[in-house]
């Protein structure tokens, strides 16, 4: 049994978290939850694994065809809290979509603001290894707003620097896209633009 703060090395973390994916590939809730749950227990501020619970929220969030709100609200409430306490821009920007999904469209344009601005701050400072990264949640925020040609010209920008790019984004970009752009040619622009 894990107590709260007790020290659990990280290759241990790593292992666990795989047992987690598992679970969740194979949609298997309940265990994929408990396994980190109780690692969230014993490292409660760890953002790895705030940001882990809050992508699993959103994946069985997923999994109901978007039909199970307290699950949108959770993941909402878990990446924003992980967006608080770490800064993260993957958890500002997935706050920013599920906002946006979930009706709060104010509230998603502040924070996609807010995320993209704190992205290109980043790529100014130099960090050029994850400058396809962050133009890729650049292109997000836009989408979110619906700057329909910034998104595509920076989903382009994101494609060119980083050509596993698309894996990280096309959960995103295909719910922004399914619930807020109807037209089909705008669509295929977009996953051209992102190579997925």
């Amino acid at each position: 049994m894990l107590t709260k703060g007790y020290a659990i090395n990280s290759s241990a973390v790593d292992r666990i978290l795989e047992r987690v994916q598992a679970f969740s590939a194979r949609e298997d809730w309940e265990k994929a939850e408990s396994l980190l749950d109780k690692l969230l227990f014993a490292k409660p501020w760890d953002s790895k694994l705030l940001l882990c619970k809050a992508h699993l929220r959103k994946r069985m969030w997923i999994a109901s065809n978007c039909e199970n709100y307290e699950l949108l609200e959770d993941s909402v409430r878990l990446f924003s809290r992980c967006h608080l306490i770490t800064g993260s821009s993957e958890a500002g920007i997935n706050t920013a979509t599920l906002l946006l999904l979930s009706g709060k469209e104010e509230d998603a344009y502040k924070k996609a603001s807010e995320t993209s601005r704190h992205c290109r701050n980043l790529i100014l400072e130099g960090d050029h290894e994850l400058d396809g990264y962050f133009a890729a949640i650049i292109a997000e925020a836009n989408l979110i707003r619906g700057r329909l040609e910034a998104a595509e010209s920076w989903y382009e920008t994101a494609s060119s620097q980083d050509g596993s790019i698309a894996d990280k984004f096309k959960e995103n970009m295909s719910l922004l896209l399914e619930h807020s752009v109807s037209e089909s040619k705008t669509v295929t622009r977009m996953r051209k633009a992102l190579r997925a």
